[in-house]
């Protein structure tokens, strides 16, 4: 299930099987699951950048499995689409 924060947090969706997506920004989305977040950036409209989904913004040099970065793929895309908002990836 999915919910959208509050007032004043309001670009952020937020799952109960442990994970958020941050939609305030222009250019990036922030991911964030458990205590890590991921800054991923998004071109025009809600077209993300799939090669910047795989690196925590606390270790910069770990890349993330390629099943990893499916997984937090679809999280975002399942955010997205629960608020009915259009979503799509570029590669």
């Amino acid at each position: 299930m999915f919910r959208r924060g509050k007032l004043w947090r309001s670009g952020r969706i937020s799952s109960d099987e442990g994970f958020s997506v941050d939609i305030g920004g222009r250019d990036a989305i922030a991911y964030y699951e458990g205590s890590r977040k991921m800054t991923i950036t998004v071109d025009e409209g809600n077209s993300i950048l799939y090669q910047t989904v795989g690196r925590w913004d606390d270790d910069p040099m770990l890349r993330l499995s390629d099943q990893d970065r499916a997984r937090i793929a679809d999280n975002i895309k399942r955010a997205f689409e629960s608020q009915g908002l259009p979503v799509q990836f570029l590669r």
